[in-house]
């Protein structure tokens, strides 16, 4: 068990300044961002994790930061991780709050909100996106280019994909997560055996060929992957070479540091002995 403090340092900053930075940002973490404000993010979390079948200030003395337990906050920041790695819902955790409180949003619900939309009297359904889609740029935001004839690196071009990995593709396609984490996962099943990438080059070509994210939100899309290592995101580092986080950790220091660094070297990648990895990290993401 960490800290106290630590804990409530911890809590603060995922729901006083990250999880509304992702929500004004937009992040395609969620579908939707029903709220923004900080107070209304720590409604739906307690709520939904402390007070589970009725207000959160019915079972912990406000303010909340000070009288939970550590088994409360650890349980608050859990479910605050969950919502930024898009794990869970937070339009329906947000309704579910809304629900024990006896009150309901304004705001009529858009008619996509289920996935369909109407026209006349006919109502169609909205296609869902499909794996091959997360593979194809999208039409809207075309590859960015640097007018040059660009020859892509020849390891790239050579590396074989793992044989299996239609298989993991229709465990990805098939699971209920979001679109954002099955595009991410996605991408993890393109870096062959023996290389790695980046959490920014992924992040990279999102924003170039999709839609704009950030590194962070790459890293959060992959936290508690339910496919590793089968949908590879040990194969994933940090920007200057170093080690990155897994399964929830991060660092040399993290938990899981020694289990991530097996898997690579076992798969033929390599790290120097200041504990930066060797080699150019793969891009060729399509």
């Amino acid at each position: 068990m960490k800290p106290m403090g630590e804990l409530q340092e911890r809590w603060r900053y995922l729901y006083q300044d990250f999880l509304p930075a992702m929500a004004k940002a937009r992040d395609p973490a969620q579908r939707k961002w029903p709220v923004h404000l900080d107070h209304c993010f720590a409604r739906i979390i307690l709520d939904n994790s402390i007070g589970k079948d009725r207000p959160w200030n019915q079972v912990v003395k406000s303010p909340a930061v000070k009288n939970m337990t550590d088994v409360q906050l650890e349980s608050a920041i859990a479910m605050a991780e969950r919502l930024a790695s898009g794990e869970a819902d937070l339009q329906e955790l947000d309704q579910r709050s809304l629900d024990l409180r006896g009150k309901t949003r304004n705001k009529k619900r858009k008619a996509d909100d289920d996935a369909s939309v109407t026209e006349g009297s006919k109502k169609y359904k909205k296609a869902s996106p499909t794996v091959s889609s997360y593979f194809l740029p999208s039409p809207a935001s075309p590859q960015k280019t640097s007018g040059k004839n660009e020859k892509p690196d020849s390891q790239d071009k050579h590396d074989k994909q793992d044989p299996n990995v239609s298989s993991q593709l229709k465990r990805i396609q098939d699971s209920s997560i979001t679109a954002f984490r099955k595009q991410t996962l996605t991408m993890l099943c393109q870096i062959p055996r023996g290389r790695y990438s980046t959490y920014g080059a992924m992040s990279d070509w999102i924003s170039n060929n999709s839609h704009k994210t950030c590194a962070r939100a790459v890293g959060n899309a992959m936290r508690n992957n339910p496919f590793a290592p089968e949908v590879p995101c040990h194969r994933v580092l940090a920007g200057d070479g170093t080690l990155g986080g897994f399964k929830g950790s991060w660092g040399e220091e993290g938990k899981y540091a020694k289990h991530k660094h097996e898997l690579l070297h076992e798969e033929g990648v390599r790290f120097d002995s200041q504990g930066k990895v060797k080699g150019p990290p793969f891009r060729a993401f399509i």
